[in-house]
């Protein structure tokens, strides 16, 4: 959204010019902000002061505000999904599972309005067929219908309900203006208005203010209005800004947040031309995983339950015995915020007792660790050790009792006191911090319990969720940053710089048409191949797999890599038509993926989480829906925005300033798109007509981050209009193709037409298909299904184009055999017979793009060729190698793409894309590696046991290990710590004066 906002001097700058250069009616500096500020009140976005139970103030713009601004904004209130969506199909959030079942319905959608007649749920109603019934849920349902040979999605609303008949008719229903016994309450409630439900995904993280490598660090809050369709809400358009503090957390942050999902907020409908009352629910929140453990009160990565999924975990004698060395590749028994509320509760009560070490045990065994709790169990610790100190330890204020030698009642006298400490610390808890504790009301059951948001996490208490079935497994930082990266490292690793060099050459001559991606940079990423990020693993893991073989790599690592661009293809679907057949594949491909990685270590999945929560994405979809619905790259993009905004402020109140900004930005983006508010009389307006037409502009919306997608080119050829005087100057753009019969009656048949070529076309997927590139495609049409390569796009000339509308596509055709390529496990393409056959097509008949590689494995092609690289535009006498192929017949249909990798699946036969277990017998399988892991691992500790001891007799001047030294090490600083970290960490704690004096005091003592 972007870079409209001018600093002060730049706009001091602006005005002067304008005066300069005789521009009438310019305002003064003074009363241009003074508008902008009028403006910005009557928009009706207010920044809120809020304050952390640590006491640390931010500021918040109010989400109802912004979420308000959605519904009165013409460019968004048509896309806005009010009801949940049954479909066989999911695609949207308000298709997933959680949205249409998991929700209670009176918080999806309480009400539907008839005109002016209200009908809420759980009331008496009748049906036009005179049946009365009681609404129980509002839904959409898609309903596929054939309409002149294409199949259309008809949206139907429709009713679950209670049929009965009813005994006493002595009184008539009411509509919405009525009320009786038993009415639903928000009927009262609404007086007269509509009342709908805004579902929110919520974002948070840690980003730097600055534009400098100097780390400038805020946790940002943002938002998407989640009844909007994915492909808005992949626009920088329409993600809100929240909060941002460079002190408060991101659970401080997410507390404030989930105040406003408490109430009905009242906001205007500019489809309606009324107003209505909105609900706000938080659907998931996508995040990385370090920032979902911490919203999920989690240990993190680092810890021995490092999953905040499941209750994986252990010491790692314990994760390396065949049962629970098995349950890192499939889920373990998951999670629930009850538990995990439960947890932190007990370690407060815990910590009342004054032992630290109590505390973290209990953290370490259930991985439940709350940031805000934190807090009270450091002062409850302190406060505990001082009250034991006097009562306890101290002659003379302690119990007089406990001045009696051998008293008989002496540890029951002691555990009553501590007992009393206990409950005195946890009321006092309680009754912090004192302003809040006053404002609940005297009946308030929270005066005598722990509260959310001030003494534990909030998000523990969702009432439409589950915390830890809401942070769903993000594909970027899991899988992209993790099994990409991981299996990218591994193949690298090893090699010399000849097989470096032999790598970029193949990666820059690997085809990109149809991955929908940019130029490949294969000199960047050999070069800085330890500092990749996203894009570059998304390239490597569509086009690395071609570029392999045994040069390079052995046939466990190529297994790896074909295993982990079969998942990443599934893995980005933007549409799920069958659910139980795309889970089932699925869970396969990971399995696959996490036993290659275990055959080739049994360690690695060990010690990596990111490839234990793999399995967890299965449930994830299902509740959630596709992966891509809560991908964070458009909440990244959208910190560039965030950060010109820190950059633009002065720094000395960071989060407020921001906010403020954020809130002209949206004052400014909702008035020039039409968006309504109200004035200063009551009346709700909008700005003027040329104001509205300034969005009009294409530049304009570009900065706002909206893009106006259109399907009205779907099927077409570009217009030659503008290029049609290039085309008739010169011959060579002209081929004579034969007799074009034309449709007028009237026009002689049998005409002869010069034909044009056309730069390029859109697929029926409005996909871009350029004459120059040679692209691959798929197509159907008269039931067969044909795979080739287009050759030319052509139009009639202008001359010959008088009654006649033509375009053809002259295409290749390509043969696909019926079994895949044995090496890649991806179908093959090969030609008809040496002599190429043509087929000439209509643009609507063009399906898709597909990406094609050519069989370089068996064609043997060698980096033969040369060519002359491009700097600043210009050709230079610099040259690369690439690779020369030998022959135009054998291509591989590249399945790891992840472009319309769904229709490439879909219109293909199934066996050519069912994936295959790479283990048969996984049980039997597992136990082996667990066995030869825990041999590693005990011939390890041995080589570590050892090396300890050496260094210690080495500190004490003792001989050499393996010697009579006379002195042993105690046991307990051999063995593994509690939390079953390595000895790496005793091993550094030990090289310290302070440590080295302890072993030496010890062993003297033993010996």
């Amino acid at each position: 959204m972007p870079r409209l906002r001018l600093s002060t001097d730049h706009l001091k700058l602006f005005i002067w010019a304008l005066n300069e250069l005789g521009v009438s009616d310019v305002p003064s500096f003074k009363r241009f902000r003074e508008t902008q500020d009028r403006l910005t009140k009557l928009s009706n976005v207010r920044t809120n002061l809020r304050k952390s139970p640590e006491g640390e103030p931010f500021y918040q713009n109010s989400i109802p505000d912004l979420l308000g601004l959605d519904w009165a904004n013409p460019e968004i209130r048509p896309w806005i999904e009010e009801y949940p969506v049954r479909s066989t199909r999911v695609s949207e959030s308000f298709h997933s599972g959680k949205w249409v079942e998991k929700i209670p319905s009176e918080m999806q959608a309480p009400m539907w309005a008839d005109g002016g007649k209200h009908y809420y749920l759980g009331e008496l109603a009748q049906l036009a067929d005179g049946r009365f019934v009681i609404p129980q849920a509002w839904f959409r349902k898609i309903q596929l219908r054939i309409h002149t040979n294409s199949l259309l999605e008809i949206s139907t609303l429709q009713l679950v309900y209670n049929c009965f008949e009813l005994a006493d008719r002595s009184y008539e229903l009411t509509d919405s203006e009525g009320v009786y016994p038993g009415a639903n309450p928000l009927r009262e409630f609404s007086k007269g208005r509509r009342m709908y439900t805004s579902f929110v995904k919520a974002w948070g993280d840690d980003v730097s203010g600055n534009r400098s490598k100097q780390y400038n660090e805020h946790t940002n809050i943002y938002f998407a209005h989640a009844n909007l369709p994915h492909a808005k809400l992949s626009q920088e358009y329409f993600v809100q800004f929240a909060s941002t503090s460079p002190t408060a957390s991101a659970v401080d942050q997410f507390g404030a947040l989930m105040k406003d999902t408490e109430e009905w907020h009242l906001v205007y409908d500019c489809d309606l031309g009324e107003e209505i009352m909105i609900r706000i629910v938080p659907l998931l929140f996508p995040a990385d995983n370090p920032q979902q453990s911490e919203l999920c009160s989690h240990i993190g990565l680092k810890g021995n339950s490092w999953c905040r999924k499941c209750t994986l975990g252990g010491t790692d004698r314990e994760r390396e015995t065949d049962e629970v060395y098995h349950q890192h590749f499939s889920p373990s028994r998951l999670r629930t915020a009850i538990e995990t509320r439960a947890a932190v509760i007990a370690q407060l009560r815990l910590a009342a007792l004054g032992v630290a070490k109590d505390v973290e045990d209990l953290q370490t065994k259930t991985g439940v660790k709350d940031k805000l709790a934190e807090r009270w169990i450091q002062q409850l610790l302190q406060r505990a050790r001082e009250e034991q100190q006097l009562r306890l330890y101290n002659r003379e204020t302690r119990d007089p009792r406990l001045n009696q030698r051998n008293h008989p009642n002496r540890a029951a006298i002691v555990k009553t006191i501590k007992e009393t400490i206990q409950e005195e610390l946890l009321q006092w808890v309680v009754a912090q911090p004192s302003e809040d504790y006053n404002t609940l009301p005297p009946d308030s059951p929270w005066r005598t319990t722990f509260r959310p948001g001030i003494h534990y996490n909030s998000l523990l208490v969702l009432k439409a969720g589950d915390i830890h079935a809401d942070t769903p497994v993000e594909i970027l930082h899991t899988y992209l940053l993790g099994a990409d990266k991981y299996a990218w490292h591994h193949l690298h690793s090893s090699w010399k710089p000849a097989q470096h060099e032999l790598f970029a050459t193949r990666l820059r001559s690997a085809s990109i048409e149809g991955l929908n991606i940019p130029p490949v940079r294969a000199s960047y990423i050999v070069q800085y191949k330890n500092g990749l990020i996203g894009k570059h693993f998304k390239a490597l893991q569509q086009l690395g797999i071609f570029q392999l073989d045994d040069a390079l790599c052995n046939d466990l690592v190529f297994d790896l890599w074909r295993a982990t661009g079969e998942l990443g293809a599934m893995l980005w679907y933007d549409e799920i038509e069958n659910m139980e057949e795309y889970l089932a594949d699925l869970e396969t491909l990971i399995a696959n993926v996490l036993d290659i990685w275990s055959v080739i270590d049994p360690k690695r999945i060990f010690v990596k989480p990111k490839l234990h929560t793999l399995p967890h994405i299965l449930a994830d979809v299902r509740l959630h829906g596709p992966l891509i619905l809560y991908a964070t790259e458009i909440f990244e993009c959208f910190n560039a925005v965030f950060r010109l905004c820190s950059v633009l402020s002065n720094h000395q109140a960071p989060s407020r300033d921001i906010a403020w900004t954020f809130a002209d930005l949206g004052r400014f983006k909702h008035a020039v798109s039409g968006g309504w508010w109200k004035d200063e009389s009551g009346r709700h307006v909008r700005a003027g007509e040329k104001v509205r037409q300034y969005f009009q502009n294409v530049e304009v919306q570009r900065r706002l981050g909206y893009v106006a997608r259109s399907v009205a080119s779907a099927g077409k050829c570009r217009s030659c209009t503008h290029d049609m005087g290039r085309l008739t100057r010169s011959s060579r753009h002209y081929d004579f193709i034969g007799t074009v019969h034309c449709k007028k009656k009237d026009q002689t048949h049998g005409k002869e037409l010069l034909w044009a070529n056309l730069p390029y076309l859109r697929s029926m997927t409005i996909d871009s298909i350029q004459l120059e590139t040679g692209s691959k495609w798929f197509n159907s049409t008269s039931g067969r299904m044909l795979i080739g390569r287009i050759v030319r796009i052509m139009t009639p000339v202008p001359q010959a184009l008088v009654h006649t509308e033509i375009a053809v596509v002259v295409v290749e055709e390509f043969t696909l055999p019926n079994s895949c390529h044995p090496r890649f496990n991806m179908p093959e393409l090969t030609k008809h017979n040496e002599e190429a056959t043509y087929t000439a097509l209509l643009p609507s008949e063009v399906m898709f793009i597909v990406n094609v590689q050519h069989n370089c494995l068996d064609g043997k092609c060698r980096p033969t060729g040369i060519r002359r690289c491009v700097r600043e535009r210009m050709e230079t006498e610099i040259t690369q190698t690439f690779i020369e192929h030998t022959n135009d017949t054998h291509y591989i249909l590249n399945m790891h793409a992840l472009h319309n990798a769904r229709l490439i699946r879909k219109v293909l036969p199934r066996h050519l894309t069912k994936p295959t277990p790479y283990l048969n017998n996984r049980n039997d399988e597992h136990k082996k590696m667990a066995a030869s892991l825990r041999a590693a691992q005990d011939v390890q500790r041995a080589k570590e046991a050892a090396a300890r001891k050496e260094r210690a007799n080495a500190r004490l001047g003792k001989a050499p290990a393996g010697q009579n030294s006379g002195a042993s090490i105690p046991a307990e600083m051999m063995s593994t710590s509690h939390d079953g970290t390595s000895s790496e960490h005793q091993i550094a704690s030990m090289d310290s004066p302070t440590a080295a004096s302890t072993v030496r005091s010890t062993t003297q003592t033993v010996g």
